[in-house]
């Protein structure tokens, strides 16, 4: 993950927040139960804050998609196909 991933371009921080994507687009949550980065409970809040078409719970840490890649996968081509139609 570390090659993949970019530092944030410098104005990021700066630059001025727009309404967020979730208020309009449907959204799916995936929890990780076993988190230590950031707390599962505040995971589940976000979630329920977003009203999620589908919430998935995995045992499983901070890197969820590298522990359980197909899981996470799954629920990004259920949404594709929800959103494909």
């Amino acid at each position: 993950m570390a090659v993949t991933r970019k530092a944030p371009l410098g104005s990021a921080s700066g630059d001025a927040a727009t309404a967020p994507a979730w208020r309009d687009k449907p959204v799916r949550y995936q929890v990780s139960a076993e988190d230590r980065m950031i707390h599962p409970d505040n995971e589940r809040r976000t979630a329920r804050r977003m009203s999620p078409r589908k919430v998935v719970g995995l045992d499983a840490s901070h890197a969820s998609p590298a522990s359980r890649a197909k899981e996470v996968v799954d629920l990004v081509e259920e949404a594709v196909r929800a959103a494909a139609g």
